[in-house]
């Protein structure tokens, strides 16, 4: 199932539309706080010349976790409990989904097997959201942020009201200010 994604900037102050995102009532009655992980990386040339001249790459550059919080998400008090519970599983499932396969190991089963394991169970959680995505979710990467959005009328008045973003498609980036 396709989602319609909206990029923004990472230090941008999000506004959403007064309409749920995961039924598109409008003006609905509550809204949620959701967090996400994400990730802030040195660019590959400033490593590359790290690795060249030194001879070793600075722990700096291998890149670190963040949590990025988003508040006031529209939502309605029937689509609210869905939505967290949706999140929740889903980060469960990022921090253990790798713990089956390291049990193999433990069974004495064939590495290649326990090894198999530990990598699918680490893949699953983003391969289930390919699948069957969220109504809304973001993720976070560098100075950017990815909002979205399995509406595309959700999608387009949060384009809408948001000056710095762009819409990702498949043919190319169309952005709010043209």
């Amino acid at each position: 199932m396709a989602t319609f994604d909206v990029t923004l900037p990472g230090n941008k102050q999000v506004v959403f539309p007064p309409r749920c995102v995961v039924c598109e009532k409008q003006n609905p009655d509550s809204f949620i706080k959701l967090s996400f992980l994400g990730i802030k990386t040195a660019p590959l040339l400033t490593v590359a010349v790290d690795q060249a001249v030194f001879d070793s790459v600075d722990p700096k550059y291998y890149g670190s976790n963040t949590t990025n919080k988003i508040e006031g998400i529209p939502a309605c008090k029937g689509c609210v409990s869905g939505l967290k519970w949706y999140h929740r599983l889903l980060k469960f499932g990022y921090y253990t989904g790798w713990l089956p396969g390291m049990g193999l190991i433990f069974l004495g089963l064939p590495t290649w097997i326990s090894v198999t394991v530990v990598v699918l169970g680490a893949c699953a959680p983003g391969i289930l959201t390919l699948i069957f995505p969220p109504s809304f979710g973001a993720s976070f990467w560098d100075d950017k942020a990815n909002f979205e959005f399995k509406s595309q009328t959700v999608a387009e008045e949060f384009l809408r009201l948001n000056d710095d973003a762009t819409l990702k498609s498949e043919k190319k980036d169309v952005s709010a200010v043209a």
